[in-house]
């Protein structure tokens, strides 16, 4: 392959200044010597010497993924190129520049071309002063590569977290890898009697502000800086600040089931393979495996410390909520909080709602507005409320009440299989189209970039479903027969105080009602602390309704 490339041309070559880039993943088979950062090396030497090529620089990323292009060799490629000190970029074949279609293609049309710089990759026979029809399949099967590669990766990330593994690239604070097995968290002794003093601060009462101030004085270093002074992360990764403790800091430690010897991971998720977007999960989707490791503080020491921690919580919140049912919205579609906030219309102001999610991603195109009027939201809704509620105290009669919920429970079994089933065929119709998609790309049918763009969207919408899917599977697991006769008096007595008042108060919604989800329908559906609607005949099927604008 390297002779056939220069015997014609040896000429061509006697201008040229080259950086020779390489770059090894953590998901390459690091047992494939080929794949080696010292064989691409060798390789580009070979072609360069062949050619009478001058390389003036390596540039090698070691441990760096080919899904996105932050490297630090391929930053200093990139800066060499302006400077002008190289005009020709060599690479063993084109999955080591990347393997993202997308920006992989944009480099190599576009970058390279634009600052006349010649890109060779050596073993795909590709040379952009030559060209190459096929450049398109070779750059979408890299890119089906690392597609199929994150599913797998991920997989089996799942698969070790179920099992109680550390995955995590650096250990928590207060703990170290254990030499032995990095799979394994051992106590870390220079720093895990700091971890343990923050529990009993925050035991007795003590407020995270306090106790970061207390910490600052002490001259204790915070966690960033502690890891980077003991070799655990690179000094680059990190932003650390003026190096001051912070509240948030100390409510992380103190919140975290890690220190009771729980391994708690999977609490962030990937938008989709190639973007660098994480969404939080809901606690319920967290993967926990008790008993892992060695606990840095007991259950009653760590229980305490919630109390300070939630007392604090619940005087923001206090605080905070001047609107009936403010906290209470979420958004049905992302599952994030929906606000509240004063809108100015023609005759005044007006009060909205928005998905906080949207307003702070809607440029990427994620989740929707959720907009509705609000006054006219919480005058329907109270209206909703009370007419539930005299259907329940009308109709209160323990026994039926109790059958209601085993029927209720069955009713809500076959609602979430039915939806399940849905999913199962919108996945099935989805990857049948990036299939196709697929096919049209490798037949020329449409671009790298139009292939890039339409295989995004389809990727988005993959993860939305399998993100749905996950939730009603937890639903499905979570379903149990809540039918206790001290539940049902403590609802009947929340909906008799409710009935009371005009206006009822924040606090007392707060007892009541779990959450309110709208959907981008504006269709609206209220979750009790104690779900009224299985205790009722009928009141089940009016657990949701439709407020517009």
């Amino acid at each position: 392959m390297i002779s056939k490339t220069m015997n014609s041309s040896k000429s061509n070559y006697s201008n040229y200044l080259v950086g020779a880039y390489e770059r090894l993943s953590k998901e390459d088979d690091r047992r494939d010597e080929s794949s080696s950062i010292e064989s691409q090396k060798m390789i580009i030497e070979s072609f360069a010497k062949f050619n009478d090529l001058k390389i003036i620089r390596h540039y090698s990323d070691d441990g760096f993924t080919g899904s996105n292009f932050n490297r630090p060799g391929f930053e200093q490629l990139k800066k060499d190129i302006e400077e002008g000190l190289i005009n020709c970029v060599i690479v063993k074949d084109l999955s080591r520049l990347g393997r993202e279609l997308y920006e992989t293609g944009s480099y190599i049309e576009e970058y390279f071309l634009s600052k006349q710089v010649r890109f060779i990759a050596i073993n795909d026979g590709y040379d952009s002063n030559v060209g190459d029809s096929m450049l398109g399949i070779r750059l979408s099967v890299n890119d089906l590569y690392l597609r199929d590669t994150s599913k797998k990766i991920r997989s089996s990330f799942d698969a070790k977290r179920k099992k109680g593994d550390y995955i995590g690239t650096y250990a928590k604070y207060g703990y170290m890898k254990d030499p032995n097995n990095p799979k394994h968290l051992i106590p870390d002794s220079n720093v895990s009697d700091v971890v343990v003093q923050i529990f009993e601060w925050l035991a007795e009462g003590v407020g995270t502000s306090t106790i970061a101030h207390r910490l600052t004085a002490m001259n204790i270093p915070i966690p960033s800086i502690y890891k980077k002074e003991n070799r655990q992360y690179n000094q680059k990764e990190f932003n650390h600040g003026n190096g001051i403790w912070r509240p948030q800091t100390v409510k992380a430690i103190g919140s975290d089931q890690m220190y009771l010897g729980h391994m708690v991971q999977g609490r962030w998720k990937k938008l989709s393979y190639n973007s660098k977007k994480l969404i939080e999960l809901p606690e319920s989707q967290w993967v926990i495996v008790k008993n892992t490791h060695d606990p840095l503080v007991s259950q009653e020491l760590f229980d305490k410390a919630q109390v300070t921690l939630n007392k604090s919580k619940k005087y923001r919140a206090k605080k905070e909520k001047k609107y009936l049912f403010q906290g209470l919205l979420k958004c049905k579609e992302c599952g994030h909080n929906i606000s509240i906030y004063r809108k100015k219309t023609k005759t005044g102001y007006s009060l909205s709602t928005e998905c906080n999610y949207y307003s702070k991603y809607s440029k990427y195109g994620f989740c929707c507005s959720h907009r509705i009027n609000y006054d006219l939201f919480e005058k329907d809704m109270l209206h909703f409320l009370r007419e539930l509620g005299e259907r329940f105290l009308v109709k209160f009669d323990d026994k039926k009440l109790l059958e209601n919920s085993l029927r209720m429970k069955r009713v809500d079994e076959d609602r979430i299989q039915k939806k399940l089933l849905q999913i199962d065929k919108e996945l099935e119709k989805n990857q049948n189209i990036l299939s196709n998609l697929y096919e049209d790309r490798l037949n020329d049918v449409i671009t790298v970039r139009q292939y890039s763009l339409m295989a995004k969207k389809y990727d988005e919408v993959l993860v939305s479903l399998e993100q749905q899917q996950e939730d009603l599977k937890h639903q499905l697991e979570s379903l149990q027969d809540n039918h206790r006769s001290d539940e049902i008096k403590e609802c009947k007595e929340l909906i008799e105080r409710f009935m009371k008042f005009e206006m009822p108060s924040n606090e007392l919604m707060y007892q009541l009602i779990d959450r309110i989800e709208i959907d981008k329908d504006k269709n609206i559906e209220v979750f009790f602390k104690v779900d009224i609607g299985k205790y009722v005949d009928c009141i089940a099927e009016n657990r949701s309704t439709n407020i517009q604008k």
